[in-house]
């Protein structure tokens, strides 16, 4: 049986809420809204919200965009690889109630088998990391 990870709902308003502040630094906005990204390996077809599941490639230059899914779904059980799961999130501005702008910045959000591990945004930049790894 494979591992799997459900976030608490306080790993859940920390993600939102850094994720929200990192798009400050890029936005004047006042509101954004976030999305899960789905991943296609360009090699294989595989895809998954998970990009450690789909790919080897530290930088994930073999995969690129291929859904986007509302943000409820950080709520589900995610099934871990290899121990840790990858996220790419996309934040976008949100001008009016169900209305989507631009977009405002991306983040990753790291996972393992307790929960949220670590953000990192523009793909380098690590903004936190769990005091305990």
């Amino acid at each position: 049986m494979q591992a799997t990870v459900r976030l608490t709902a306080n790993d859940i308003r920390q993600l939102r809420s850094t994720a929200e502040q990192i798009a400050r630094r890029h936005s004047s906005a006042r509101r954004f809204a976030t999305e899960i990204a789905e991943r296609v390996n360009l090699a294989t077809g595989a895809a998954g919200l998970n990009i450690r599941a789909i790919t080897d490639d530290p930088d994930w230059e073999d995969t690129d965009l291929h859904t986007t899914h509302p943000w409820s779904r950080i709520r589900e059980r995610h099934t871990l690889a290899n121990g840790t799961a990858l996220f790419d999130l996309y934040v976008y501005e949100r001008p009016g109630i169900g209305e989507t702008g631009d977009l405002a910045c991306c983040v990753e959000a790291e996972l393992d088998g307790q929960g949220l591990a670590a953000f990192h945004a523009d793909s380098a930049k690590n903004v936190w990391r769990r005091s305990d790894l």
